[in-house]
C-alpha cells in the first residue's frame, strides 16, 4: 500500500510540476551597427529550439491609454506615425472582432492579399503595433521569413520566429506610461553628474562593458555576451541610473521611475501568462529591463518560473 501511494504521488507531483508556466527573457541590442549585423543569428537559433508557445515584445498593449498617451507625442517618431494612422483607420474601418477571429483562424496559405489587408487594418484600429508589422511582414515574407540580415530585433527575432513557428499574433507588454518623466530626470541627473566623482565610476562601468564585449563582437556572439548576467547587471546598472546611489532627487526618482516601468511591464507579462494557456513563453526585450523584469516576476508571479537566455 505505501508504495502505491508513493507511486501515485510520483505521478501527481510530475504532472503538476510538468504544467508549470514558464518564460524566457531574452536582452536584445534594438538596432545592431552593420559591422555586428549577424550578432542575432545564435540567439534566433536558440530560440526556435526553445519552440515558445507565445513571444513577448518591448511594445505597449494596445489598451494601455496611458502609455499611448506619452508615446502619440513621445520620443519614437514611428508610434507617432502609427498612432495618427490608428485614428484616421478609425473613421474609415468598421472593426468586426469574429471577422478577426475567423481570418486567424485560417492557414496562412489560405489568406488572400484582401484578407492581409482586413487583418492589418484591424490591428491598426486597436492600436496593436506588433500584429499590424507581423502581418506585413508575413506578406512580404512568407514562408520563411528574410535572408539577408536587417539588424532589427523586430525582424532578427519576434517576427522571424513568429512566422517559422507559424504562431498567429505576437504579444505585446511593455509600459512606457511615466518614460517622459524618466527621461527628463535621467537627463536632470545625468548634468547634475557630469562634473563629480560619480561620473567617473559611469565612464569604468561603461569602459568594463566594452571590454566584455569587443572578443565576442569579433566572434559573433555579441548578443550573446549581451545576455550573460555581469553584462546584464551592467546594463541594469547603467540604464537605470542606479550608479549614482541616488546622489540626487533627479537620480532618485530616475532610479524609481525605471524600476517602475519594470513592475508593470513584469506585471503585464505575468497576467497574460496566467490569463491564456502559454506553456512556454519567451520574452525579447532591451537587455537593460531584464535583472528588473527577473526580479519583478519572481515577486510577483512564483508560480512563473523564470528562465534568463544564458541558462536555456
Amino acid at each position: 500500500m505505501k508504495n502505491f501511494l508513493f507511486f501515485i504521488n510520483i505521478i501527481f507531483y510530475s504532472i503538476v510540476l510538468g504544467q508549470q508556466k514558464e518564460i524566457v527573457l531574452v536582452g536584445t541590442m534594438h538596432v545592431v551597427p552593420k559591422i555586428l549585423k549577424n550578432s542575432y543569428k545564435p540567439i534566433y537559433k536558440k530560440a526556435l529550439v526553445y519552440q515558445p508557445d507565445a513571444i513577448f515584445v518591448e511594445t505597449a498593449m494596445p489598451n494601455d491609454s496611458l502609455s499611448w498617451k506619452y508615446l502619440k507625442n513621445g520620443y519614437n517618431k514611428n508610434l507617432q506615425e502609427f498612432y495618427n494612422y490608428s485614428l484616421k483607420i478609425k473613421e474609415e474601418f468598421t472593426f468586426n472582432k469574429d471577422s478577426l477571429d475567423y481570418l486567424l483562424s485560417k492557414d496562412f496559405n489560405d489568406l488572400t492579399k484582401e484578407d492581409f489587408k482586413k487583418i492589418k487594418l484591424s490591428f491598426a484600429y486597436q492600436l496593436d503595433v506588433p500584429n499590424y508589422y507581423y502581418y506585413q511582414y508575413i506578406q512580404d515574407y512568407f514562408p520563411d521569413g528574410h535572408k539577408k540580415s536587417k539588424r532589427h530585433e523586430n525582424f532578427e527575432l519576434s517576427r522571424k520566429l513568429a512566422l517559422r513557428l507559424r504562431h498567429k499574433k505576437i504579444f505585446a507588454a511593455d509600459d512606457q506610461q511615466t518614460n517622459g518623466e524618466f527621461h527628463k530626470h535621467w537627463t536632470a541627473c545625468d548634468n547634475a553628474m557630469d562634473t563629480t566623482s560619480v561620473k567617473r565610476i559611469e565612464k569604468k562601468l561603461i569602459r568594463k562593458m566594452i571590454l566584455r564585449e569587443i572578443f565576442p563582437s569579433i566572434v559573433g556572439r555579441y548578443g550573446i555576451v549581451n545576455n550573460k548576467i555581469k553584462h546584464l547587471q551592467l546594463l541594469d546598472s547603467l540604464s537605470g541610473l542606479k550608479f549614482t546611489n541616488k546622489q540626487n532627487l533627479d537620480c532618485a526618482k530616475a532610479v524609481d521611475y525605471f524600476n517602475q516601468r519594470n513592475e508593470r511591464f513584469a506585471y503585464n507579462l505575468g497576467k497574460q501568462i496566467n490569463e491564456n494557456d502559454f506553456k512556454k513563453s519567451i520574452l525579447f526585450v532591451g537587455a537593460a529591463h531584464i535583472i528588473g523584469l527577473k526580479k519583478e516576476l519572481s515577486t510577483h508571479f512564483p508560480d512563473i518560473k523564470v528562465i534568463l537566455f544564458d541558462e536555456l
